[in-house]
């Protein structure tokens, strides 16, 4: 049976909210303050977990199970995930280069390059960091916690998808006005997987992970 996202909760203590909001600000800036970028996740994940306690929730209720790991979430997910990166390559970050005049700079991962033990890496990172995490963080916690807080009504899950979508292509301030407006369509794509499939985060976590990969691989293959 497929089970229901939670809905707002009238009567929250304003001191919870306030928590909540606090806590929720220091996951969204922990990795631009010098966080190791392996140490930020188990920091994230830890105060969402407590801050989805505090709200009465488990994982569960953002859509999120281990059992919901299944070969058909991860192979819709993930050919999703690829066709949005092959359609980012060839039309969206043209069209987002043309309207900034602005190119994308793929410095910072010159390493996937030279090294094929810094591919791998960035692959691993695909998974840990882009899906699994920032799904997470975004789309199951930040989500949920908004719909909880935003007024009940036929807009909440609308604004919630919304304002979520917003804090993530904020999330990517540090890669610029491109990275920025790039982050935003992705979300916007990801917001969609995530209403499609609400009761398993997996096909968004697959979905996230195999467009990063995607691009990692064509970095390593001199296409980007």
């Amino acid at each position: 049976m497929k089970r229901e996202l939670p809905n707002s909760s009238p009567g929250r203590a304003p001191g919870r909210a306030s928590l909540i909001a606090l806590g929720t600000l220091v996951v969204l800036v922990a990795p631009h303050l010098g966080v190791p970028m392996m140490l930020y996740p188990l920091v994230g994940l830890g105060l969402c977990t407590v801050m989805l306690r505090g709200l009465g929730l488990r994982w569960v209720d953002t859509g999120f199970r281990w059992r919901g790991l299944r070969i058909g979430a991860l192979l819709v997910g993930g050919s999703l995930g690829m066709l949005y990166a092959a359609a980012n390559v060839v039309m969206i970050g043209p069209v987002l280069a043309a309207l900034l005049g602005e190119r994308p700079d793929f410095s910072d991962f010159a390493f996937v390059r030279t090294h094929v033990s810094g591919y791998l890496i960035a692959l691993a990172m695909a998974w840990m960091i882009g899906g699994f995490y920032e799904e997470l963080e975004f789309r199951g916690f930040l989500h949920v916690v908004l719909m909880r807080h935003l007024p009940a009504g036929r807009a909440q899950p609308g604004l919630a998808l919304l304002l979520t979508v917003l804090a993530f292509a904020a999330y990517h301030a540090q890669l610029g006005a491109f990275g920025v407006a790039n982050a935003l369509v992705f979300a916007l794509f990801a917001a969609a997987v995530r209403s499609w499939r609400p009761a398993n985060l997996w096909y968004v976590i697959s979905f996230h992970a195999c467009a990063d990969m995607s691009a990692f691989t064509l970095i390593r293959l001199g296409y980007l």
